[in-house]
């Protein structure tokens, strides 16, 4: 299992918080600050049928290590193929970035998990289903010289120049040799385009987000 399946099957083991839920029936009439769409190509079964939620799963593995926060917005269709639209209607929690001393920066992975007992949280029961095996979204709340040249130092953004205040989509480039070979993936900041999302299987065979 690749780094992230890990990280969430234990938040979902150990359950988790929810911030910044959109609206299911998309009556709210605000500007979002981030939108994140794509298809979800494929989900893996379950037993336990409940909401299925698509989410952002925010990992703040360089502060105290894997706690994760979800906002979440539940999608119509449980029949993939099926595009999803994830409206950002708020910036994650301060506790859910990651701490790098210079400067917060926030890491987060497309996922969908069924919302077993409907609650609209991600808690000990849910089942993961999904995850997009090509992208991240960051969120970086201020760029300062000395968080830049962090950054830098990490060396796994490699257009370090493309980030930009607020909120950022990113694709995951793969190391040469994976996976016989555990070398980092890089990360690349890219304009808007679309996330697909794969089964838990598929993401955990051909994912690109071995970052740190």
């Amino acid at each position: 299992m690749n780094r992230p399946m890990k990280s969430l099957a234990l938040l979902l083991a150990l359950g988790g918080t929810a911030c910044g839920v959109e609206l299911a029936d998309g009556s709210y009439t605000g500007e979002a600050r981030f939108k994140v769409t794509g298809e979800v190509q494929s989900l893996s079964p379950v037993e336990q049928k409940g909401k299925t939620r698509v989410a952002l799963a925010w990992d703040n593995w360089a502060r105290s290590g894997d706690i994760t926060f979800f906002q979440s917005v539940e999608v119509n269709s449980k029949n993939p193929p099926f595009g999803y639209e994830l409206r950002l209607l708020e910036n994650p929690e301060p506790q859910a970035l990651n701490n790098f001393q210079t400067g917060l920066v926030g890491t987060a992975y497309v996922s969908v998990y069924e919302d077993v007992n409907g609650n609209g949280k991600a808690d000990d029961g849910d089942v993961m289903r999904g995850l997009a095996p090509g992208h991240i979204v960051l969120f970086v709340p201020e760029i300062t010289p000395l968080l830049k040249e962090t950054l830098r130092e990490w060396g796994r953004i490699v257009n370090l120049d493309d980030l930009k205040p607020g909120y950022n989509l990113a694709r995951g480039i793969c190391a040469e040799g994976k996976p016989d070979s555990n070398r980092f993936d890089d990360l690349r900041i890219v304009a808007d385009e679309p996330v697909p999302v794969a089964s838990v299987e598929e993401a955990n065979t051909n994912g690109c987000l071995n970052f740190h």
